[in-house]
């Protein structure tokens, strides 16, 4: 559900917020200092946004949810199907922030790990008996190449985590009433009659569905889907789509406590 906490608009999966050893979001753009087409709670976009509000949004993001901000943890975003495994609570963000990936697993406590997006989909896991939470980002290509399939099965083979124990949240981005795309982003992402509509000659593509069917596929059962769409919704999120690329990054994470 949508919750506003010192005025930062968030999503909260309501399957991952009973565990009381976990903390996430899925944050909007309310709340910060940014300016502009960044405004206001920029996560992203260093090339655009000065350091300082880089480091205030960040720190009011820390201080809302109680992490430490020095331990947030990103990777740079390819849209690949790379995860990236962080086992040791003494790793660096910085050594990890130049990682190529868009999935983080980790089993250490007292660290957040998270994805920007401006309309891919963010995708939150958690085993709550063997402790292990995942970040994932899923783009077109990324949910292509199936990004969320390899950071379940890299909790399975890591991890020894069972399907079946695994909570997957799905939060806001662009939905099947925005995301018109060409033939081949259909063709590569398969599920063409459960995931795609053909509307007055152009595709359109239900993305976080998409996601949600590949997950199915691995087992996991217990799925919440946000059903919240970015680029219907600027007052609230960024998105590439619907502010014609000039636009922020929001930062979806989660937390073992």
């Amino acid at each position: 559900m949508l919750k506003t906490l010192h005025g930062i608009t968030h999503y909260q999966s309501p399957i991952l917020e009973p565990f009381s050893g976990l903390v996430h979001a899925f944050l909007g753009r309310t709340g910060g200092i940014s300016r502009g087409h960044l405004s206001s709670l920029n996560m992203g976009r260093r090339e655009e946004d000065s350091p300082e509000n880089l480091k205030e949004n960040k720190g009011r993001v820390a201080k809302a949810f109680a992490i430490e901000a020095e331990r947030i943890f990103t990777v740079s975003q390819v849209h690949s199907d790379r995860v990236v495994i962080i086992d040791r609570a003494d790793s660096t963000p910085d050594g990890v922030r130049a990682l190529e990936a868009d999935g983080i697993i980790t089993n250490a406590v007292g660290i957040a790990i998270g994805i920007l997006t401006a309309d891919c989909v963010p995708v939150l896991l958690y085993d709550g008996k063997k402790n292990v939470a995942a970040a994932v980002h899923a783009g077109w290509k990324g949910t292509a190449s199936r990004i969320a399939v390899k950071a379940v099965e890299t909790m399975i083979e890591r991890f020894e985590c069972r399907p079946i124990d695994i909570y997957a949240a799905i939060g806001p981005a662009i939905g099947p009433c925005c995301y018109d795309v060409g033939e081949e982003v259909v063709s590569a992402i398969g599920y063409r009659d459960r995931v795609a509509d053909l509307r007055n000659g152009k595709w359109f593509i239900d993305l976080p569905k998409a996601n949600l069917i590949q997950l199915e596929e691995t087992g996991v059962s217990e799925i919440d889907v946000s059903n919240i769409c970015t680029s219907s919704r600027t007052d609230l999120f960024f998105s590439h789509r619907g502010e014609k690329g000039k636009t922020g990054r929001q930062f979806s994470f989660i937390a073992l406590r």
